[in-house]
């Protein structure tokens, strides 16, 4: 499902001399000319790492580039559509291109910086045509304390560097260079980018105000930015820029370590300047220090992030709900960008556990945009796996298996199972199954039908307290199974179907002999509503027993933010759609009210305060609120609202080409579709 491209080979990898020095940033231009009658002319653009790329003077891309990999050991090509920005006659490309050179959660490093250009319709290539040189208005910040959990460095900037304006189509070209081109010994093949290039807003005003030795500017909301500052120096001050959310704490279990983000420094020019710098800052208050002697005239924020529109939205009369909506939906998307985070400011890394939760909010808030961020992800958790094992981190450096959170990505109600419903797109089933029938297989059970137990990388299924694994591991594997089946049925194949099927039956029989104690299932003393909650999604509670599980999801709250949803989700599944209203209440009570416009990464108001995990609040309310429910991407839907739960609901979403909007108002449902 992802297919090298076949690329001329007069498109050349490129770099200045020496292309193996971390954290180095490099200039290319190449003027070219326009002769025929302007048309649809599109490029692919590859960089290792991240470029931006002006033509005739305007920003055409801001932040191109996906980080690796794409398939094991290959990159991403970016298509660029060059037409809005051509002219006939001459006309001038310029490239700013950032070599990390290191990695993270969420990028892997080929050791070696690279340039490449194709665009087969002016038979313009990357190659020695092309003058490049070292940016000198940049600077390696010595000795940074940011923990690298992710690809990037502090990024310094030399305000009296003269290569600022490299983009100009005047700029001086005395002191640049042939490129050198470079055989592709590391960089491997390149795939089409599957998702859209990332978006810049409006610039947004902002306020200074002077704290001690700081100035701090309130944005309207966490996001991530370039910061635009305009100031008169003295030249030679150094400013430091950073975030309320530069400094972040580990999660439960980590929480008494302390994780630093990354910054910008800036040495002022003398006179009045302007700057905006390329990289960006996560965070919902701007941080400037070692402004004493500067005169701060103007501020302003340029958000940036994943290209899309809101599609869905949900509204109640109840406060509280509204206000963790609203959180759910901005969490959500600042966890969106090469792919989806757990959190923008610690890690940035694709936790596969933390994306199944991310996966129906993408969907119903953002549609077919969202679809595609999501496609990319379970193709990542496929077809970057080890062996026969699903990572729970990729792409990424430092992926590991976490069973718990692979098993949970595969079930029945997991990120392919739900992309499947709420897309109709099922032609991943056909990539995924082999691989999951695989996976599975590395289980082995005893002659009783019980699971033996799976370590992986890190034997990890929720934090906190009284986590029956045992319990947790056994639901989860049969729903892993059972979602095999239906892969299975899809594609035709039935080789594994006698194998699945004993595995099933083996699971269902040792979990009632020996996990139900007549009041809850446990593998020990203790009731774990985490795990008795995975029982009801994963069809081992019998309806009899509803009332008995209700009353331990009512009364344990052992789960962390994590496991929340799926304790929420098995309520209501249940039929209990009141008791995970005000469960969701009293637990997300605080995160509620509180002055963040994002969700915490713990009850416990602990480690970062925006983590993609935490948006179980939008899922319950779309799905279980409103009742909306389709199984072939809204071809055909449902919409079953929970009359009575609220005075009044109101709802939309996107079904193939039409706005649905659905009303409740005390006992009266109405439902209107209009064509988009």
């Amino acid at each position: 499902m992802r297919e090298l491209l076949q690329l001329p080979d007069k498109a050349k990898f490129i770099w200045t001399q020496d292309n193996t020095r971390p954290d180095d940033k490099v200039i290319f231009r190449r003027r070219f000319t326009v002769s025929s009658e302007l048309r649809e002319i599109k490029a692919l653009v590859f960089a290792e790492t991240k470029y931006w790329l002006y033509i005739n003077g305007r920003l055409a891309v801001f932040e191109g580039g996906l980080f690796r990999e794409s398939l094991p050991g290959c990159g991403w090509a970016d298509e660029v559509d060059l037409t809005p920005y051509l002219h006939e006659g001459e006309n001038q490309l310029a490239v700013l291109v950032f070599y990390y050179g290191n990695e993270g959660r969420n990028n892997t490093d080929s050791g070696r910086a690279a340039f490449l250009f194709c665009c087969e319709a002016l038979d313009l290539y990357s190659d020695e045509r092309f003058l490049c040189r070292r940016h000198n208005g940049y600077y390696h910040v010595e000795n940074s304390p940011a923990s690298h959990l992710y690809g990037g460095w502090d990024l310094g900037i030399e305000a009296a560097g003269s290569d600022h304006d490299f983009f100009r189509t005047d700029a001086y070209e005395g002191e640049y260079s042939p490129a050198c081109v470079y055989p592709n010994e590391v960089w491997g093949g390149l795939c089409r980018r599957p998702v859209p290039l990332l978006r810049q807003y409006a610039p947004v005003p902002l306020s200074l105000q002077r704290s001690g030795e700081e100035w701090t500017a309130a944005l309207p909301y966490a996001m991530t930015f370039s910061p635009r500052l305009r100031l008169r120096a003295q030249g030679g001050e150094v400013l430091t820029l950073l975030t309320d959310r530069y400094t972040v704490n580990g999660g439960p279990g980590d929480h008494g370590n302390r994780y630093r983000g990354y910054r910008v420094e800036y040495r002022c020019r003398a006179g009045e300047q302007e700057f905006e710098p390329p990289a960006y800052l996560y965070g919902e208050t701007l941080r400037i220090q070692g402004a004493q002697s500067v005169e701060l005239l103007e501020a302003a924020a340029v958000e940036s992030g994943y290209d899309c529109e809101k599609t869905g939205d949900f509204s109640c009369s109840c406060t509280l709900t509204n206000k963790l909506i609203q959180k759910s939906v901005r969490t959500l998307y600042v966890c969106m960008r090469d792919n989806f985070m757990d959190c923008p400011d610690r890690e940035r890394g694709q936790w596969i556990g933390d994306t199944t939760v991310q996966v129906p909010q993408a969907l119903l808030v953002y549609g077919e945009q969202g679809a595609a961020l999501v496609k990319k992800a379970i193709l990542d958790f496929i077809l970057l796996r080890r062996g026969d094992v699903l990572m729970g981190n990729v792409p990424g450096a430092n992926f590991s298996e976490l069973p718990g959170q692979s098993l949970i990505a595969i079930s029945e109600w997991g990120m392919i199972a739900e992309y499947v419903n709420l897309t109709g797109d099922d032609t991943v089933m056909a990539a995924a199954f082999e691989p999951v029938v695989r996976y599975l297989m590395l289980w082995d059970m005893d002659d009783t039908g019980r699971l033996l137990p799976r370590k992986g990388n890190w034997r990890w299924f929720d934090h906190l307290f009284n986590v029956d694994d045992t319990v947790l591991e056994h639901a989860l594997y049969y729903s892993a199974l059972g979602f095999a089946q239906r892969m299975a049925a899809y594609t035709g194949c039935t080789a594994y179907d006698d194998w699945l099927e004993q595995r099933r039956e083996g699971i269902r029989t040792a979990f009632a002999r020996d996990f139900w104690k007549g009041r809850y299932f446990t593998s020990g003393s203790h009731a774990d509503d985490r795990a008795n909650a995975i029982a009801v999604l994963a069809g081992l509670v019998p309806r009899e027993a509803y009332a008995k599980i209700r009353m331990v999801l009512q009364s344990v709250c052992t789960g962390s933010i994590y496991m929340e949803y799926f304790i929420l989700k098995a309520l209501c599944e249940m039929g209990f759609v009141a008791d995970a209203y005000r469960r969701m209440c009293s637990r997300y009570y605080n995160l509620a009210v509180n002055e963040n416009s994002t969700l915490w990464e713990d009850f416990m108001i602990l480690g970062s305060r925006n983590h993609a995990w935490s948006g179980a609040p939008l899922n319950i309310a779309f799905q279980y609120f409103a009742g909306i429910k389709t199984t072939d991407g809204f071809k055909t839907y449902t919409v079953n609202p929970a009359v009575g739960l609220f005075d009044s609901m109101d709802v939309s979403f996107t079904a193939r080409g039409r706005r649905v909007k659905v009303t409740v108002c005390d006992e009266s449902v109405h439902i209107e579709e209009t064509p988009i």
